[in-house]
């Protein structure tokens, strides 16, 4: 969704960009659906040799931590561009959800335990979800979102859908996009009766890193 400004790459210097897509989109497969899975594994699934994967990441943690970073980088950058979008604000809120599915970068929330994150990723973690809370505020400034709904809401809501299996990948892509239709309906509720209970907020989709990583500073 957001465009990037960088100079393509030609050569060795594209192979090896392609490579490193590769490796980090294994790993978030691998580490989300075991996060005690060996760098060994990491390479099987990206096809490249391990050697040539401890050369781009030493040790796990150091994967780990790029492959967060890289997710929660492209997030922000959608959230960014769906804010300056000139477009109507709820196509650019529906466009940046539909988007946030479909790239897989809710899957980022099954790595909690695998890492003990550093404080930089907080930082963007942070940035990300304030992207997320404008895009949100946004939308709903223009009376096209119902009221009582946070871009932290948005990010559990996009949890949850992402977490959806099946038989096969296209019945778990049809079902996903089923629940994100019928989310997109509701919230487009404006005049629906007020939900129970507080909304959530930023700082509690980070206190499960920020414990995480305070615990592993304990043990060492």
């Amino acid at each position: 969704m957001a465009a990037s400004s960088q100079t393509p790459l030609r050569g060795r210097q594209a192979e090896a960009r392609r490579n490193d897509e590769r490796i980090l989109e294994a790993a978030l497969e691998v580490f989300t659906a075991d996060g005690r899975a060996p760098m060994s594994a990491v390479a099987e699934r990206a096809g490249v040799g391990q050697a040539s994967l401890y050369r781009r990441y030493p040790s796990k943690h150091a994967l780990l931590s790029r492959v967060c970073e890289r997710g929660m980088t492209r997030m922000r950058e959608a959230a960014q561009a769906a804010i300056a979008a000139v477009d109507d604000p709820w196509d650019a809120l529906a466009g940046f959800l539909r988007w946030y599915l479909e790239s897989g970068t809710p899957r980022l929330a099954g790595l909690l335990g695998a890492f003990s994150p550093q404080e930089h990723l907080f930082e963007l973690a942070h940035e990300t979800n304030e992207a997320i809370q404008a895009l949100v505020e946004r939308t709903g400034k223009a009376g096209r979102l119902r009221g009582d709904i946070t871009g932290a809401d948005m990010t559990l809501i996009m949890t949850q859908i992402s977490a959806i299996e099946a038989t096969d990948p296209e019945r778990a892509a049809s079902l996903k996009n089923r629940y994100l239709t019928l989310v997109l309906q509701s919230l487009a509720l404006i005049d629906a009766p007020e939900l129970p209970g507080p909304a959530p907020n930023a700082a509690e989709l980070e206190r499960p890193w920020r414990e995480q990583h305070r615990s592993s500073k304990e043990d060492t």
